[in-house]
């Protein structure tokens, strides 16, 4: 397959796992929008993955400045085969805390995590935010949409295979094995963490750093999108 056909068939598993997702990415860019009154906006896609964000705002915002963050090789190749190249893709773990050195800019108007933070620990995902709320300029907003239930419980995908056959797949193509095998080096067998603490973790913990008052955006059953914005 190509990587637009891997992009492809990424967008439809992510369909399956994350049916929320495309709802939750259109809303943030309608806060874009809103926020930017015409200008072109400056965004920073935190743990994008292949870049569907940022093709969203391209789409929207064809003279926007937009920086893609990621750790995963297969991920980053995918997106740097199939985002233009007015997109910066950049290579950093979020678990370092020095990984805002590596980014082109220093304040964003929009910085926006999509369904990519779940597996950081508390303390870890404490600190991002702050993080995070320091690369916003003013008037922007930071923005993290998740998994986040209001009760213990988080309803997923049933599992028929298709994740882990994905993955076989990729590493059986001959241009994105070889970032199976660099991926796995990465991080080993560790798996995610899947830790989804409702909206009112996340709220608490944007409270803390200098940010307006956060609000839930956005919900639909046990994913939200948690937003703070800084003022004008």
């Amino acid at each position: 397959m190509t990587t637009g056909d891997w992009n492809d068939s990424w967008e439809r598993l992510m369909a399956r796992y994350q049916p929320g997702r495309e709802q939750a990415i259109e809303r943030v860019i309608d806060l874009i929008a809103a926020r930017c009154d015409g200008r072109a906006p400056r965004v920073l896609d935190v743990g994008g993955g292949t870049g569907t964000l940022c093709s969203r705002l391209l789409a929207r915002f064809p003279e926007a400045e937009v920086t893609l963050v990621d750790l995963d090789p297969v991920m980053l190749a995918i997106a740097g085969a199939s985002l233009p190249s007015s997109v910066e893709v950049v290579r950093a773990d979020l678990r370092d805390p020095g990984w805002t050195g590596l980014l082109p800019h220093s304040g964003y108007d929009a910085v926006l995590a999509i369904m990519a933070l779940h597996y950081l620990p508390p303390d870890r995902l404490t600190a991002l935010y702050a993080e995070l709320a320091g690369l916003v300029r003013a008037g922007g907003f930071v923005a993290n949409v998740d998994d986040m239930p209001e009760t213990e419980a988080v309803a997923s995908a049933s599992d028929d295979g298709s994740w882990d056959a994905w993955w076989d797949q990729v590493a059986a193509d001959p241009v994105l094995g070889p970032a199976v095998v660099e991926r796995a080096r990465l991080f080993g067998d560790s798996s995610s963490a899947e830790w989804h603490p409702p909206a009112a973790w996340h709220l608490r913990a944007l409270k803390a750093w200098p940010v307006g008052e956060p609000a839930v955006a956005w919900r639909d059953g046990a994913q939200a999108a948690v937003v703070a914005f800084r003022p004008r």
